[in-house]
């Protein structure tokens, strides 16, 4: 199936669709900025930076640690932010952590909440536009990943990616690229299933 182009204003579908750089009309969702269609019918905006939304799950980085809470690397221009009264674990600097977004202030500001502790790993990060590639259709493109890996691999809304220290780690980072690089081919799954076979 060939991709077709979204225009900024064009719609995407009826109703209220969930989808980054899109906005709903009351009756209809519209792509905010250039985008295409992917092969399931899902609308993918083109190079675009992430913009938070509440309920996102993100992966990140423990930059600070103060008695007020702690301050969250997520790939964004202003750190979130982790209150120490709502978590139960205690965190140190350089902790992966995974979070879900709990509030964005007009000015940017975001709070963390949800918080867990990753184990030793490594983050790359991913184009906001194509981590929807990344996971696939019914996360067909992680699981095949993760089966591949050795270890385990989260993906963050906000284009930090995950990678177990367990996991076969510069096997990932090649796929992973490749995937980056091949986001717009259809029957990309397949493809990267039989490079991993034959890598193994």
């Amino acid at each position: 199936m060939e991709k077709k182009i979204v225009l900024p204003g064009e719609k995407i579908g009826d109703g209220m669709i969930r989808a980054h750089n899109t906005y709903f009309d009351g009756t209809a969702t519209y792509a905010a900025v250039i985008g295409t269609i992917n092969e399931e019918g899902r609308y993918i905006a083109l190079e675009t930076p992430y913009k938070p939304l509440v309920g996102d799950t993100v992966v990140g980085v423990v930059t600070d640690a103060r008695h007020a809470g702690y301050s969250v690397d997520i790939r964004l221009p202003e750190e979130g932010f982790v209150p120490t009264r709502t978590i139960k674990v205690s965190l140190q600097l350089g902790d992966f952590v995974l979070c879900k977004i709990k509030s964005v202030n007009e000015v940017g500001d975001i709070d963390l909440g949800e918080v867990r502790r990753l184990p030793p790993g490594k983050i790359v990060s991913f184009p906001a536009s194509k981590i929807p590639r990344l996971i696939g259709r019914k996360s067909s493109m992680i699981e095949l990943l993760k089966e591949h890996s050795g270890g385990d691999i989260i993906v963050g809304n906000n284009v930090y990616v995950w990678i177990s220290k367990g996991s076969d780690i510069p096997l990932m980072i090649e796929t992973i690229n490749m995937i980056k690089k091949k986001a717009h081919k259809s029957g990309l799954t397949d493809e990267i299933s039989k490079f991993l076979q034959k890598v193994k």
